[in-house]
């Protein structure tokens, strides 16, 4: 009698020796050389097609599964199944200001009422490497004044192609699917509007539903869920849940392709440049160019969620429930609506050491730059406030950022490698940047451990022998320009007072002087500045003062200063200081960042070694 197959085993080699053990075991192949006979080509095939059923059911069975699949259209699939849609694609945003100037001349009539900016493109711009278009999502109307003046303010600009599609309704057709074929789509963008009659042009605006609480048989509303190869599909009412479209009936979709993070940081009026249609109130198209006033700068735009960030959001916006109670709520949350976030930290307003009851603050450390625009703070708590709960009222903050520089000398053996001072001083820079990024540094509460950097350093490259480290803080003091102030910069770790305190320059009113400010060791701050022989001259010497103790810093509190302007660009006044513990760790609110670009960093041939 023969014994069975082992049905376990996925190995190509054990399944073909399991296979020859059956036929053996047959006793029908007594003295068979099957390594020799022509079965081993058969047994061969059905080996290979054994294993390659059990990896495709393997397979199968791990694309089952949102923690387990991997393929970008069956993760989305199983985090659909939790009511989540992974963010799409952003467009960059800025805030812009622009005013037309009319001639009566040309309106011997009179002036029209209004000046209405057609949505689509409205302004051209360039990155420095490719040519952008920015534009308006909806139409935007200004009043004309008696002078001609038309002005429009803070219009909301977004970069990208406006695109529209058509669909009409076809009852007969039970597959029908309405789908975007175009990649990186900002759904936000995203415009629907429906002829429902199509005897009638009598246009009406969908809107877009999120859930069904609130979603009747009138409602008119769609949903939009992202497809196969990232596509968007959109759905619509069934008659119970959303208006059920007739036969016939045109749909008319408009949104932007995007081309995410290259949109962002662009600034300046001069940067734009005016290409939208604009038309009066009688109908005729104005051709005269507006002067911009004032525009932001550009932020926000990013690519599509990858996989890895559906995986580890999609259980968390399913526990959150569309609700923000805790604070793993708003980071689920804020991570939906703005998916440019390195981290987010949220508080009680009863933590402050003046309590304010009733407010929840939100700090975002954004991927790009220190601060969101205020463009997307609006932006973020406006679409916050269908989520919170009760009256609460949800303020975004900017958070601090606590900047940790090296001072290192790295020691190398020449003999154990070719390169040379400057390639040994890149290789350290590339591995402090790398520990940076880790989980442990670049986040709200993180922490850098003295140990680790130099360990860090030391592992740079074999014919490192040793090092000599010095972690120093450094805060960025945002000076409010032409105006007197007062200012406090904490750094959250005790201050080596040995070491001290010290500023890059700075300019005061009613002086042409550049100043720096040191302390004197025992707690006092003092203004200082060089005379034209590079001699120290100090100027005052209550400018300020430090707690060594907290890591606080005080500015102008007995006298409030004046900063016209400041040597490092957009108005910051960086002040250093050496902490105590040779470890740096930021608590709560703070963001600690590993700044290797602003470190000193050099490599010097070890002169020192054994045997030399």
């Amino acid at each position: 009698m023969s014994g069975p197959i082992q049905l376990t085993e996925v190995d190509f080699d054990q399944i073909k020796n399991n296979l020859i053990s059956y036929l053996k075991s047959t006793k029908k192949f007594t003295d068979y050389d099957f390594d020799g006979s022509n079965l081993q080509v058969i047994l061969n095939l059905i080996s290979y097609q054994s294993q390659l059923n059990a990896y495709s059911t393997n397979m199968i069975a791990n694309e089952s599964f949102l923690a387990s699949s991997t393929l970008r259209n069956n993760v989305v699939a199983n985090a659909r199944m939790v009511g989540f849609v992974p963010s799409s694609a952003k467009a960059s945003r800025a805030l812009i200001n622009f005013e037309f100037q009319l001639q009566l001349v040309d309106y011997p009539q009179g002036f029209p009422l209004f000046l209405e900016i057609q949505r689509g493109l409205a302004f051209a711009t360039n990155n420095g490497k490719s040519n952008l278009s920015f534009n308006v999502i909806d139409n935007q109307i200004g009043a004309v004044n008696n002078t001609g003046l038309v002005k429009f303010e803070n219009i909301e600009i977004l970069e990208g192609i406006f695109l529209k599609e058509s669909f009409s309704v076809d009852k007969s057709d039970f597959n029908q699917r309405f789908t975007l074929k175009n990649p990186n789509i900002d759904i936000s963008s995203v415009r629907v509007e429906v002829q429902e009659d199509p005897n009638e042009e009598i246009l009406t605006v969908y809107s877009r539903a999120t859930n069904l609480v609130e979603v009747n048989g009138e409602s008119k509303v769609y949903w939009l869920e992202e497809v196969n190869d990232t596509y968007y599909e959109l759905s619509f009412g069934d008659g119970y849940f959303g208006v059920s479209l007739k036969d016939g009936a045109k749909i008319t979709i408009s949104y932007l392709v995007t081309n995410g993070q290259a949109g962002n940081g662009i600034q300046g009026v001069t940067s734009y440049v005016y290409s939208g249609t604009c038309k009066d109130s009688y109908g005729i198209e104005i051709v005269d160019q507006p002067t911009i006033t004032a525009v932001d700068i550009s932020g926000g735009g990013d690519s599509i969620e990858d996989v890895s960030s559906i995986k580890n959001r999609a259980p968390k916006f399913y526990a959150s429930q569309n609700r923000a109670v805790v604070s793993e709520d708003y980071e689920t949350l804020v991570k939906e609506i703005y998916p440019g976030v390195d981290d987010i930290y949220v508080y009680g307003g009863e933590e402050l050491d003046i309590p304010e009851y009733g407010r929840v603050y939100v700090a975002v450390k954004p991927l790009s730059g220190d601060r969101l625009s205020t463009l997307t703070k609006t932006y973020i708590k406006k679409s916050l406030q269908d989520y919170r709960i009760a009256s609460l009222d949800i303020q975004m903050v900017d958070p601090t950022v606590l900047y940790v520089e090296t001072e290192t000398t790295t020691f190398y053996d020449n003999r154990k490698t070719t390169k040379d001072n400057a390639g040994i001083t890149s290789d350290v820079k590339n591995t402090l940047v790398r520990y940076g990024e880790s989980s442990t540094v670049a986040k709200f509460g993180g922490s850098i451990r003295y140990s680790k950097v130099l360990g860090s350093i030391d592992d740079s490259d074999d014919s490192i022998t040793r090092n000599n480290t010095i972690l120093r803080m450094r805060r960025d003091m945002l000076a409010i320009e032409q105006t007197f102030a007062s200012y406090e910069v904490c750094f959250t770790n005790p201050i080596d007072p040995d070491k001290g305190v010290y500023s890059t320059g700075f300019t005061l009113f009613d002086d042409t002087k550049t100043y720096y400010f040191e302390d004197d060791k025992k707690g006092t701050i003092y203004s200082f500045h060089f005379d034209s022989l590079n001699n120290k001259i100090v100027d005052n010497k209550q400018f300020g003062t430090v707690d060594y103790e907290k890591g606080e810093v005080f500015i102008g509190y007995d006298t409030p200063i004046n900063i016209i302007s400041t040597k490092v660009s957009n108005s910051i006044v960086e002040i250093r200081a050496y902490p105590v513990s040779q470890d740096v760790i930021a608590r709560q609110s703070v963001y600690l960042s590993l700044d290797v670009a602003k470190s000193n960093i050099n490599s010097v041939v070890d002169t020192q070694l054994a045997g030399d």
